[in-house]
């Protein structure tokens, strides 16, 4: 679904959707609103009202105590709305702060179980300014607008009311100005929310251009282009600011039609009280009251336009939050599966064929292979052969174009994709670590494991003299995605996770490419030994580290070109393992030739 298209559904209807939020704590919207309708009572039409009582009554008669019952009255009526005014701003703060968080959370939990292939589709910036920001907006408005604007809605009725009972043609004028005011300011109000969905759009990019550049500051400044990275946010930034410019002037029209309400209304009472005085249907104090009453209607309606525009600026922002819970979940991510208590190890690949969504080329083409519980096998072959795609389908990340994928002997479509998941352990070329300590990052996928445990793992995975110099031992913070570690001490720190989370099948994806050769040789020996109840799943292209495996299988271009042992692969010198292995060897040979 297009921005364009839900803008144009629901810009008729930013006022039901913000309702629709409030709908499930309507207690605390109808206890608010009962506050507010007291405060309106206490703060503007008793003081209005006894302006006629004063005028009309106890100035021609000089009653004394009648004067000093109207001051204790509107003593008593300030001291009341400040009491009904600090209710009234915690319940819509409450509110508010409600309704935002279970938007952010829905949000958030969407993005869970959205498809893989969505997050190729849409930048980290974008989503972050849909599960964060958009609902501030939303936030924004409950908690500092929402209250006045629905004082205003009540305000207008109460106090055309009270015109409708001093004479039924001040409440008549009131009203239809009111009408015509709206129309007008909601005219000028679409052309308001336009600009707004323009300017959080470029916000947006701003956002993401800011998280491109401060995470990947080492890269520009290797590279020489800070000053271009400068230029670049400038441009980004240049580009928003001309764009809340004109949702600015935009307000300002709304503004101006808004602020030209008063005046007309008030003028226009005026002429009619003083005509009805002449006609002896008025008393003076009437007009006064009549002309309070209205000029409090007037900034009631000017108000509740604002705050109209205000809704009106929330529709974009509600926009995105919709196209993003429109995105249909991933089939894996909300059908539950059966659950065991631990798989054996065992895979299986039967003529399994794979495309990438929106590609209409296969990237694997009838691969079929079986891996025992317990065996430890690798899969090698040039790049873009297929070998993490084989990963990425084991993992549920996509779903099989034909074929089938078995675990312990049953699909894995039949299997609960978090309970699989939980039983598969990864080290991967591209580490994701947190922005915590060493121990928070080991315990991701064990979060009930001991210290013991942690320094045993990291031990294995040749981290423990990293750890004995570290003044804070395993609480030592690792920096935002383990800036303060090199990378093979994040690659062995993704290892040790891996050990910690003890799952019967280990997949090791280029795990060892930025180690040198005497590192991985003794890390892989640790693996071997604390894995020997594993099933192990090696992808690598350095065949140095597959010699162990007990079986290699051998892709090009997404099919299973040959399979077997290191020794028989090499008899058949016209074979891709032999050419691939060869082509190692030279390699090798040139580089210590080099060297010498």
């Amino acid at each position: 679904m297009s921005v364009s298209t839900v803008s144009r559904s629901n810009k008729n209807r930013d006022g039901r959707r913000v309702l629709s939020f409030l709908r499930p704590y309507k207690k605390w919207v109808i206890a608010d609103s009962v506050v507010i309708a007291i405060s309106q009572v206490f703060s503007a039409l008793i003081p209005t009202l006894a302006l006629s009582w004063l005028v009309d009554t106890i100035i021609p008669n000089e009653n004394h105590s009648w004067l000093w019952g109207l001051m204790w009255l509107l003593i008593f009526s300030a001291i009341f709305d400040l009491v009904m005014m600090v209710i009234d701003e915690y319940f819509c703060h409450q509110t508010a702060k409600t309704v935002t968080n279970w938007q952010k959370l829905r949000l958030f939990s969407h993005l869970q179980i959205l498809p893989y292939s969505f997050y190729h589709n849409n930048s980290s910036g974008e989503l972050l300014a849909r599960v964060s920001d958009d609902p501030d907006t939303l936030h924004n408005f409950l908690a500092w607008e929402g209250s006045t604007f629905m004082a205003s809605v009540q305000g207008v009725i109460i106090y055309s009311l009270v015109l409708l009972w001093i004479h039924p043609y001040l409440m008549i004028v009131s009203v239809v100005l009111g009408v015509i005011f709206y129309w007008t300011s909601n005219y000028v109000g679409a052309r308001t929310r336009a600009a707004s969905a323009d300017a959080r759009q470029e916000a947006s990019r701003y956002l993401e251009r800011l998280r491109e550049s401060v995470t990947g500051i080492h890269l520009s400044r290797v590279m020489g282009v800070s000053e271009n990275e400068v230029e670049s946010v400038i441009a980004i930034r240049n580009s928003f600011v001309t764009h809340s410019i004109k949702e600015l002037k935009a307000r300002m029209q709304s503004v101006v039609v808004i602020a030209s309400y008063n005046g007309f209304a008030l003028g226009i009472v005026y002429l009619i009280s003083t005509l009805l005085i002449w006609n002896n249907s008025l008393t003076s104090g009437q007009m006064l009251t009549a002309g309070g009453l209205v000029t409090i209607a007037a900034n009631e309606m000017q108000r509740l336009l604002r705050n109209w525009l205000s809704v009106r600026r929330t529709g974009p922002a509600l926009d995105r939050s919709d196209i993003l819970l429109s995105h249909q979940p991933a089939e894996a991510e909300m059908i539950e599966g059966i659950r065991g208590e631990r798989v054996s190890g065992s895979i299986r690949l039967k003529d399994v064929t794979f495309a990438y969504p929106e590609k209409e080329e296969n990237v694997l083409s009838g691969v079929t292979f079986d891996i025992q519980a317990g065996e430890k096998v690798a899969l090698v072959g040039p790049s873009g052969s297929g070998k993490s795609t084989i990963v990425d389908l084991l993992f549920r990340f996509y779903e099989t174009k034909n074929g089938r994928i078995e675990v312990d002997g049953r699909s894995i479509t039949e299997w609960d994709t978090a309970w699989l998941r939980s039983q598969i352990a990864i080290v991967t070329q591209d580490v994701q670590l947190r922005s915590g300590s060493l121990a928070d990052n080991l315990r991701i996928g064990k979060p009930d494991a001991t210290d013991e445990e942690l320094l045993k793992a990291l031990h294995d995975s040749g981290l423990d003299e990293l750890v004995d110099s570290l003044p804070e031992g395993l609480d030592t913070k690792v920096g935002e995605r383990g800036s303060l570690l090199s990378g093979g001490q994040k690659q062995r720190l993704s290892l040790a996770r891996a050990i910690i989370k003890d799952a019967p099948i280990l997949i090791l994806d280029e795990a060892s490419s930025a180690l040198d050769p005497i590192t991985e040789t003794k890390i892989n020996e640790s693996v071997l030994k604390t894995g020997k109840k594993q099933t192990i799943l090696i992808i690598s292209h350095r065949l140095s580290t597959v010699l162990s495996a007990d079986k290699i299988i051998v892709l090009e271009n997404g099919t299973i070109a040959e399979q077997g042992g290191h020794a028989d692969l090499l008899e058949n010198s016209n074979g891709v393992y032999a050419r691939i292995f060869g082509r190692e060897a030279e390699i090798g040979e040139e580089s210590i030739s080099h060297s010498m």
